[in-house]
């Protein structure tokens, strides 16, 4: 999924779950369905393949809520040396938020059911 391709926009952030093993973040949301009749429903936005997470937020009383999200391209990176190098390319993104901004450097993502 390209997230270019979702409007994430008025979306709270409910909770971010990261799963170690399998090196991904399930950001619960609370996702507008409805934008005319000011619907709301539950869906997970699942990053995966994860590499880099940084929340750069203030104490806020409530729960954020996405105001942008900005591409921010493509990013190579290598990790270890020599016979133990290990190079990947992730995209990187910024979620710009009420209270902050976080950055995730990822695979991909998709939406996946909600756990309950």
């Amino acid at each position: 999924m390209n997230i270019d391709d979702y409007s994430l926009h008025d979306s709270k952030i409910l909770s971010v779950t990261e799963n170690t093993q399998d090196h991904y973040l399930d950001f619960l949301l609370d996702f507008p369905t409805n934008r005319e009749d000011n619907i709301f429903e539950p869906r997970t936005l699942r990053f995966t393949e994860v590499i880099f997470y940084n929340i750069d937020e203030i104490p806020y009383f409530g729960q954020p809520t996405i105001l942008t999200i900005v591409n921010l391209g493509q990013i190579k990176k290598d990790f270890g040396t020599e016979r133990n190098d290990f190079k990947v390319t992730r995209a990187k993104i910024e979620i710009q938020t009420t209270a902050g901004n976080r950055i995730i450097e990822y695979e991909d993502c998709n939406f996946v059911n909600p756990t309950k």
